[in-house]
């Protein structure tokens, strides 16, 4: 039954997100939007002194790329299955499995899954909370039209039956922040409006983890106590105005400041029609860059490379 999962075993279900946040710099505070009660979190690409590590970045996202596609469980069937044909050659099976997972990329959608990948990673290391849903796999099903959040993932905590719903938007064209910030949170409340509709889709077929395939049932059919839902958007942007300052803190400091700018410069309009218990539940997580259109390019390059 549901009540017998705990955070424990969700947590066996994780993936390895340090080595990615050993290149990720992030603060987690107050800033001036909505909901101005809640601590939301600025993430750029870590710099060592001057220099921002955005290979670094790109290597450690990119390895993450398997566990996006693939649950643990699905891994070792793969990895398990290809064995039986190479007995001798462990790194054989590693490569086919590697393939797979990034034939399931979407050719030219660079902003899209470099987004996804990054909220998938991120809901994880921010929030200890598995995912329920593997949209990859979702979207290149024949068949499966791709529908609501960009992720929606699962914690226990409390005797909370907790779900987080993700969403990411990301934009390479300067002064489009405030798109972006518009984009996501009017598309994350109708995630958060349509999540029946959503597991309905999918809750018979093969995309939910076996482990939590009885949560999602039970949510489908209304039989899942103390449940409880936090909402996340995932702002990544082209960032107009590079850095200028000497040292390694004081560039952070400064990023920091661009984005506290960006935030107060949203207007209070922007949040009608949205009730306020339900923006209470949103977190942002906001994730400027420098050189958007050079990051997605190498990005694609390092997907093709792959597949």
């Amino acid at each position: 039954m549901p009540e017998d999962i705990t955070q424990e075993c969700i947590e066996e279900l994780l993936s390895e997100t340090n080595l990615l946040f050993n290149h990720i710099y992030w603060v987690e505070q107050l800033f001036d939007i909505e909901p101005k009660s809640k601590k939301h979190r600025k993430t750029s690409i870590e710099f060592s002194d001057i220099k921002e590590r955005t290979e670094d970045f790109l290597r450690e996202l990119i390895n993450t790329t398997v566990r996006w596609v693939y649950s643990q469980q699905k891994v070792e069937d793969i990895i398990e299955q290809r064995l039986l044909l190479t007995p001798k050659d462990i790194g054989n099976a590693s490569a086919f499995l590697t393939t797979q997972a990034f034939s399931k990329f979407r050719p030219n959608f660079p902003q899209g899954q470099l987004g996804e990948l990054l909220l998938f990673n991120f809901i994880q290391h921010f929030f200890n909370a598995v995912p329920l849903l593997r949209k990859q796999s979702i979207t290149t099903s024949t068949g499966h039209e791709r529908f609501g959040a960009d992720a929606i993932h699962f914690k226990k905590e409390n005797n909370k039956n907790i779900f987080i719903l993700g969403e990411s938007k990301c934009y390479k064209s300067k002064y489009k922040f405030s798109d972006a910030f518009s984009t996501s949170l009017d598309s994350i409340i109708s995630s958060f409006n349509n999540l029946g509709k959503e597991l309905g889709l999918y809750v018979y077929e093969d995309f939910i983890d076996k482990p939590l395939v009885d949560i999602a049932m039970a949510y489908k059919n209304g039989a899942l106590d103390n449940v409880h839902f936090e909402l996340v958007c995932l702002i990544a942007y082209q960032e107009n105005t590079l850095p200028t300052a000497d040292s390694e803190e004081e560039i952070k400091a400064e990023i920091l400041k661009m984005v506290e700018k960006r935030c107060s410069d949203i207007k209070e309009e922007t949040f009608n029609g949205i009730k306020q218990n339900t923006l209470n539940r949103i977190h942002y997580i906001f994730f400027p860059v420098f050189e958007m259109e050079k990051l997605l390019n190498d990005f694609s390059k390092k997907v093709a490379a792959k597949s």
